[in-house]
């Protein structure tokens, strides 16, 4: 409290947001004398600040993506407060049973954002920050967890196939970090909004996708994702490299070995439609 500027007279403070992976960061939602309640984030590094800055004056806000509107920012010493207008709702993660019936419309803002992002690509520079794409961390961590699971040649052949796979996948402005707990369900106005837009990039498509449905069943996965081919072959490839980082011996399981099928299949019909992505 004592750090908050003195533009900001708080009479009521509720914190938020918690701990994360990399660093500790806080938040909280401010109710400001004589106005709207207000979401902060404190100990925001700069550099983070300037591309959640870039994105919302460059995206989010002309295309109208379903996220808090970014009000205002001050300086404190070496980092950044960030202050968002107060989105109501719960996220999709406490929603519980049938959070499913949700994905269409997170959905519809992903398209959206894809779109915005293939006409101002030009435009996004992403300066380095702290908030690196999880996908560079991906590969690595599920080839660790093969060689610990004794992993066969034929199932770390794979993974280079799904290398190959992801390099050739359309990139497409991404959220990056889009799992349950960073949207926002208000059920009374049966709106959605993405939170946490610190790790946005141009990612293969189908990543922020097989985020939000990790730990649903692939066959479940590729009903809920898009029908256009290459949708549903990211989709699959991500949910399979996540599937082997949440499930023991995953790699050796029938499901596995189904979806490493499905997966050949729909890079087959993906190679006869190269600009499918277009």
């Amino acid at each position: 409290m004592a750090s908050l500027p003195d533009q900001l007279p708080v009479d009521r403070f509720k914190p938020l947001f918690g701990q994360s992976a990399e660093r500790r960061m806080a938040g909280a939602v401010l109710n400001v004398a004589n106005q709207a309640p207000v979401m902060a984030r404190f100990d925001v590094e700069p550099k983070a600040h300037a591309n959640v800055m870039q994105l919302y004056d460059k995206v989010i806000t002309p295309n109208r993506i379903a996220a808090p509107p970014l009000l205002a920012a001050f300086s404190q010493q070496r980092h950044m407060l960030q202050l968002f207008a107060f989105q109501p709702g719960i996220t999709l993660e406490e929603v519980g049973s049938g959070w499913e019936a949700w994905v269409p419309m997170v959905m519809a803002q992903l398209v959206t954002l894809q779109q915005a992002g293939e006409v101002g690509r030009s435009a996004l520079k992403r300066r380095y920050s702290r908030f690196k794409s999880l996908l560079h961390k991906l590969f690595p961590s599920v080839i660790a967890q093969a060689l610990r699971e004794g992993g066969s040649r034929i199932e770390l052949t794979f993974f280079v196939f799904l290398m190959r796979v992801t390099a050739r996948l359309p990139r497409v402005l991404s959220h990056g970090d889009l799992h349950r707990n960073n949207v926002l369900i208000d059920t009374q106005q049966q709106q959605v909004a993405l939170i946490d837009w610190d790790r946005w990039a141009y990612l293969p498509l189908g990543f922020d996708v097989a985020l939000l449905l990790r730990g649903l069943p692939w066959a479940a996965v590729e009903t809920l994702a898009e029908k256009r081919v290459d949708q549903q072959l990211g989709a699959l490839v991500f949910t399979y490299l996540f599937q082997c980082l949440d499930v023991a011996h995953f790699m050796r399981s029938e499901e596995a070995a189904q979806l490493r099928a499905r997966i050949y299949k729909l890079y087959k019909q993906f190679k006869m439609y190269p600009g499918i992505s277009q």
